[in-house]
């Protein structure tokens, strides 16, 4: 059996992966059911207190102001709404995935707490405070919202200060510079791949034509419904919360909106070819995929690196121009790019978005400002 190499190092987690290999070999026997396996999971992984660990992992700057117990306490309750079935949605935990013993428990729970934004955990302990609040009648509630709403200003980076000095010379800076806010601002990214390649196109000459576009644009429709399809669809997965907030720390000399716009329309830079760059990442992703997903792995690492990578690298001296046949390849995968993705993240046993993270990540690891968790709003990653 292959135990994650974390699973070695810690009581609690091994104990998780292992309660977790049992229970999916009994899903996939069909001897257990699945919700049920489910359930056990989680039991497992809150009375082992890998919870409580992944939270104090993850959520350092919750913890130096929170009691830890209520960080788990909401953290534990946004797990199992995420991780089990309800009447709206299947459930993300599959358990059957840890059968083999090649995929942790631990691994996955960490991974979806990771994930979970502060600003929701914090939002969730002012609503159990509050609830507490009103059974005893002795406090006013409303000096609980303060104390989150104090915590949330203590822990907002300035975005002037973080960014000051990074290089902008490049394109690939630039790519970098902007969407780090994403993780500066904890706001989530922008869905570039809902975009055929023809809006994609229009949309990169509107905003470089007008840098005021994206501003005005979500301005006026801060619930992003507005006329104009390819805006409309590239901001589909913010709320009116998270417009807000974002419009509020933009100003004219730093136009956030533009910013993240051109960091989601502009190529991935390219790793040279002649150095085996483009062979391990191809490799990487071959790797995490069992031998019956091999073909469309292999399938969608293409269309991505024909639709979302540049086509040159910096260190080409000589730049020939695309042939016929390859632009008419490369106009071919940016229609098969959103059924390949999704094909691929089910074969793979991972969201469409995970797998569009760490297909990004594969060509931003080696640059050393460009860190994949400014970049992408999961920790998944495909391994080295």
């Amino acid at each position: 059996m292959n135990i994650p190499r974390t699973s070695t190092l810690d009581a609690g987690p091994a104990r998780l992966d292992e309660h977790a290999r049992q229970l999916g070999l009994r899903v996939a026997a069909e001897e257990l059911d699945a919700d049920e396996a489910a359930c056990q999971v989680l039991a497992t992984a809150v009375d082992s207190g890998v919870v409580r660990q992944m939270c104090a992992r993850h959520h350092r700057q919750l913890a130096s102001r929170w009691s830890i117990d209520d960080i788990t306490g909401t953290v534990t309750t946004m797990l199992v709404s995420y991780a089990l079935t309800n009447s709206e949605r299947p459930g993300h935990l599959e358990v059957a995935r840890f059968a083999d013993g090649t995929s942790s428990a631990s691994g996955w729970v960490g991974k979806v707490i990771g994930a979970m934004r502060a600003s929701r955990i914090l939002r969730g302990m002012h609503e159990d405070s509050t609830a507490r609040v009103d059974l005893l009648g002795d406090t006013d509630p409303v000096s609980t919202s303060s104390a989150e709403a104090t915590a949330l200003d203590e822990h907002t980076v300035d975005v002037e200060d973080q960014t000051r000095g990074l290089p902008a010379t490049s394109a690939t800076i630039r790519l970098v510079h902007a969407s780090a806010l994403h993780q500066l601002l904890g706001l989530p990214p922008l869905r570039s791949w809902r975009l055929t390649a023809a809006q994609r196109t229009e949309l990169t000459h509107r905003v470089n034509e007008d840098p005021t576009l994206a501003r005005r644009f979500l301005a006026a429709n801060r619930d992003v419904s507005g006329a104009d399809d390819a805006l409309t669809s590239l901001w589909s997965g913010w709320s009116r919360d998270d417009l807000t907030a974002m419009l509020e720390k933009s100003t004219p000399t730093r136009d956030i909106p533009h910013l993240l716009c051109l960091a989601a329309l502009r190529p991935l830079p390219r790793p040279q070819s002649r150095n085996g760059g483009l062979a391990r990442a191809r490799r990487r992703v071959l790797r995490a995929a069992p031998s019956s997903a091999q073909n469309v792995a292999a399938a969608v690492f293409a269309a991505f690196l024909d639709t979302e990578v540049e086509t040159h690298t910096d260190f080409d001296r000589i730049r020939r121009p695309l042939s016929s046949a390859d632009v008419d390849a490369r106009a071919a995968s940016a229609e098969q790019l959103p059924a390949l993705l999704k094909d691929a993240a089910t074969a793979m046993r991972v969201s469409d978005l995970d797998l569009w993270s760490g297909l990004t990540a594969l060509f931003i690891d080696p640059l050393p400002v460009a860190d994949p968790i400014y970049f992408t709003p999961t920790p998944w990653r495909f391994r080295s």
